[in-house]
């Protein structure tokens, strides 16, 4: 007698379970390099600040620009005083430019140097994963290695290591980088005005 398969949700419960183990245990050899992913979200989240204030400054020399061209109130800096009225609005817009060219340059450097940490931080998951991986083949017994064929291993060794590298540099940091950008994003879009904001995100 065929036995009877079981139900597709009994079926679904197993692949649910078994995928928030995965899941978890993955999170948990993340954990290792917790200190590495901190810096990176840290650096992002600098590149991100950065980036709010070349905006910043592109806003305001178009403010400055109005204000010479159509008589309309005084501008203010970023962080709440007015630009004096007698100042000429070429040398204000001049200085704003440089401070933009500044800061991307600085931006540049930034994220060239966080390219490297990230680097560095994959390429250290790989080492010490595949290393865990060797020590631990070497450690079972032959009646494994004839239940298993090599490719199974060999996949294990190498596509699964990478699979991890993936996980903690393209999940994890991806996700944590998202998540806070969109937080800073959206505190400063509610500094300036909450309607235009509410209304931008009507449509998300």
């Amino acid at each position: 007698m065929v036995p009877n398969p079981a139900p597709p949700s009994a079926r679904l419960a197993v692949s649910d379970t078994s995928n928030f183990v995965l899941i978890r245990r993955m999170l948990a050899l993340a954990w290792r390099y917790r200190a590495a992913c901190v810096q990176v979200v840290l650096q992002q989240l600098v590149l991100v600040a950065l980036g709010l204030s070349g905006l910043g400054l592109t806003g305001l020399g178009i403010d400055v620009i109005r204000r010479a061209a159509e008589g309309t109130a005084v501008p203010r800096w970023p962080w709440g005083s007015e630009i004096p009225a007698h100042w000429p609005p070429l040398p204000v817009v001049g200085g704003i430019a440089l401070a933009i060219l500044a800061l991307a340059l600085l931006q540049s450097s930034l994220r060239y140097h966080t390219t490297l940490v990230v680097a560095r931080l994959s390429q250290d998951i790989v080492v010490q994963l595949r290393s865990d991986v060797y020590d631990k083949l070497q450690r079972l017994s032959f009646r494994f290695f004839d239940a298993n064929a090599a490719s199974s291993i060999i996949n294990r060794v190498a596509g699964d290591v990478q699979a991890m590298r993936l996980f903690v540099d393209g999940v994890i940091i991806e996700v944590l980088t998202v998540l806070l950008s969109l937080a800073v994003y959206l505190a400063y879009m509610l500094s300036i005005h909450v309607g235009l904001t509410l209304a931008s995100l009507a449509t998300t």
